[in-house]
């Protein structure tokens, strides 16, 4: 038998083989470095059969489960990166030791949307009332890396959009208080003890005084972000940190999708999928917090994303009480059901991110 024969018997036993290990071995449900749920094996019907989307499904399938998977993706990156020299593998990219998803390019349905949703919110729920209602946009990562080795959208005509779209709310620009250090290496949000410069701005803003004296604990546990099993390259983990002191220590929280108390940082959920969920409860819809020792008597709303989870125990130092919600998971027509707004001071604090991608607001 020629040697061109024998390779092609090799591979096409291999194939076999690989493809029986995928048919028969228990399908995996979740991918935990990649953070997300993997295609399961499609059910047969004859509707799904003809419209093509069986076919599609099994293609998912094959390629969310197949043998090694995980092996195969850190090869696949690491030949990209070192053989190929690209900037970029699975859509991330690698710079100065940072890992970042490219936000390009700039939607302008999509800040329209945004702008609308919250435009919406408050003829609704503040325009009749005594609140003061703020607005920052907070930069990813690209904004500090983009150059000539990939697109990236134009910031500057982003932040100016954004604030043009929406002006019945007062902007408070931030990106010039903020560096690449500010970030974590593999993952998409800032760095709660690199932003309390950031939270003294904008307290200084809505006229509250923060003390800002924190004690930093940082965890003794790796912390792998969510570009981390997406790049699928070998890096080293971030630390995870939080800011405490005796006012906040004394702070009461409670989530109210859950109907609980809950602690300002959940130490227990670094141990889980997603490590950055620690602050102020995760993904959930509507959280407060009440402080019995805050530096004024006003309370404040903050409207925001995962990035404002880490920065509202910051704020609250200065408050009363704060109460955070995320549209994400609370459609704007409910607010009312929970929050009565009257002379409060509201902060809508979004990233570049979302605003990006404002199909996710409700």
């Amino acid at each position: 038998m020629s040697n061109s024969k024998v390779s092609v018997c090799v591979v096409t036993i291999l194939y076999v083989v690989l493809v029986l290990i995928c048919l028969f071995r228990p399908a995996d449900e979740f991918s935990a470095s990649e953070r997300r749920k993997l295609a399961q094996k499609p059910q047969f019907t004859w509707e799904s059969f003809t419209s093509g989307k069986l076919a599609g499904e099994a293609e998912s399938y094959a390629t969310d489960q197949f043998p090694f998977r995980d092996a195969m993706r850190s090869l696949k990156a690491e030949f990209s990166l070192n053989i190929m020299k690209k900037a970029d593998t699975n859509d991330i990219f690698v710079k100065d030791g940072y890992l970042c998803a490219m936000e390009y390019p700039m939607e302008e349905d999509s800040i329209i949307r945004a702008a609308k949703i919250f435009e919406g919110i408050y003829e609704k729920y503040l325009q009749d009332s005594e609140v003061n209602a703020y607005f920052s946009v907070i930069p990813d990562k690209s904004y500090f890396l983009a150059g000539k080795d990939y697109l990236s959208m134009d910031y500057e005509l982003f932040f100016a959009e954004m604030y043009e779209q929406t002006p019945f709310l007062m902007p408070i620009p931030i990106e010039k208080n903020l560096q690449l250090s500010d970030y974590y290496r593999t993952d998409t949000h800032w760095k709660q003890e690199e932003i309390t410069d950031v939270a003294h701005l904008l307290a200084k803003e809505m006229g509250v005084q923060l003390a800002g004296s924190y004690e930093v604990k940082t965890l003794d546990v790796p912390f792998y972000g969510v570009y981390y099993g997406q790049a699928a390259v070998a890096a080293e983990p971030d630390a995870i940190s939080y800011c405490t002191n005796d006012v906040l220590d004394n702070c009461t929280v409670f989530d109210y999708e859950n109907n609980k108390a809950i602690s300002l940082y959940d130490i227990e959920k670094v141990k889980g999928r997603d490590p950055y969920e620690m602050f102020l409860g995760g993904n959930i819809s509507l959280v407060t917090v009440t402080n019995p020792a805050a530096t004024s008597d006003k309370e404040l709303v903050v409207f925001g994303d995962s990035f404002a989870r880490s920065m509202v125990p910051l704020l609250a130092e200065g408050y009363t009480k704060t109460t955070m919600i995320d549209i994400r998971y609370l459609p704007s027509a409910y607010i009312g059901n929970y929050v009565t707004f009257s002379s409060q001071d509201v902060l809508f604090l979004y990233s570049t991110s979302v605003l990006n991608n404002s199909i996710t607001l409700k």
